[in-house]
């Protein structure tokens, strides 16, 4: 009963980490070694499209004190190292359990060997991998998602597909690259969370509201209505008191989509929930043409 449980819990996780364009590899490789080849563990290096830069020590105790309890539940994912000719492996997912392993001087490791794997797929699996057995920082997905669409030229509806997530969540958490690089380092701290600075993207003077943030230990909700009432100071504490006319981070998304997906310039409008939409033409045809449209 237990091998066919985790029989059934290996099949699913290399479904899910390698997506569809690998299912039928994974099902054969899966067929033909399906509790993982004992791999000499010095011969496995990590991936280097893994998109985790910091492995929190402690984490990874828990996870040797684990593995030392219950054994290796899961084989990580491997491939061959085709840039030696020795017997070497590098890793597409399971990272965090390598090194779980090396910690508690085991000589192998059980892992699955996946064949004929694209840099693309690798990248891919990396991430999923990170993001469904322990989260990445906010920073470090929304880099990884940037190097998809740079390196691989994947469309945020691509990658939302492929990871699970919506499209609407990789677009936000790809805004926070934009964000002031003092910023995103207290981001990566967790200093701040993710809301504190997708509220922050529109601001003036970034780096101190995020200060400000964290000295006054506001919420998101109240640095939403601090932006909103527009009162801020800069390092020097010498701004005036001034109204700002910030859009939340939400209409100015849905701004975009609808732009996109109109063909023609749309703003919105909205105070507390209610508001109204404004699409822009510049001719009776294009008013006719926006009309259809809707229409349909």
């Amino acid at each position: 009963m237990v091998d066919n449980i985790k029989k059934k819990r290996l099949k699913t996780g290399l479904d899910i980490l390698l997506g569809a364009e690998n299912r039928e590899i994974s099902k054969r490789k899966y067929e033909k070694n399906e509790a993982g080849l004992a791999l000499n563990i010095n011969n496995i290096k990590p991936n280097q499209h893994q998109p985790r830069t910091y492995f929190d020590e402690n984490s990874i105790n828990e996870l040797a004190n684990s593995i030392k309890a219950q054994g290796l539940l899961m084989p990580i994912l491997v491939k061959k190292d085709n840039s030696t000719n020795s017997k070497k492996f590098i890793i597409i997912a399971g990272e965090r359990r390598w090194r779980a392993c090396k910690s508690l001087k085991m000589k192998t490791i059980n892992a699955i060997v996946i064949e004929n794997t694209s840099e693309k797929s690798d990248a891919l699996a990396a991430i999923i991998e990170n993001v469904q057995r322990e989260n990445l920082s906010v920073l470090e997905e929304a880099i990884a998602y940037d190097k998809l669409i740079k390196n691989y030229k994947m469309k945020h509806e691509e990658i939302a597909k492929s990871t699970g997530k919506s499209r609407s969540y990789i677009t936000n958490l790809l805004r926070i690259l934009s964000l002031n690089e003092g910023v995103k380092k207290l981001l990566n701290e967790k200093k701040i969370s993710f809301g504190h600075a997708r509220a922050l993207l529109n601001a003036p003077n970034q780096l101190v509201l995020a200060n400000k943030v964290i000295t006054d230990n506001m919420s998101v909700r109240q640095l939403e209505e601090f932006l909103r009432a527009g009162v801020h100071k800069d390092k020097k504490n010498t701004l005036p008191e001034k109204r700002l006319n910030l859009k939340d981070a939400n209409i100015v998304d849905y701004e975009k989509y609808l732009s996109l997906k109109l063909g023609y310039k749309v703003e919105i409008k909205d105070k507390e929930g209610k508001g109204y939409l404004l699409v822009r033409y510049k001719s009776l045809e294009q008013l006719d043409t926006i009309i259809d449209l809707f229409n349909n």
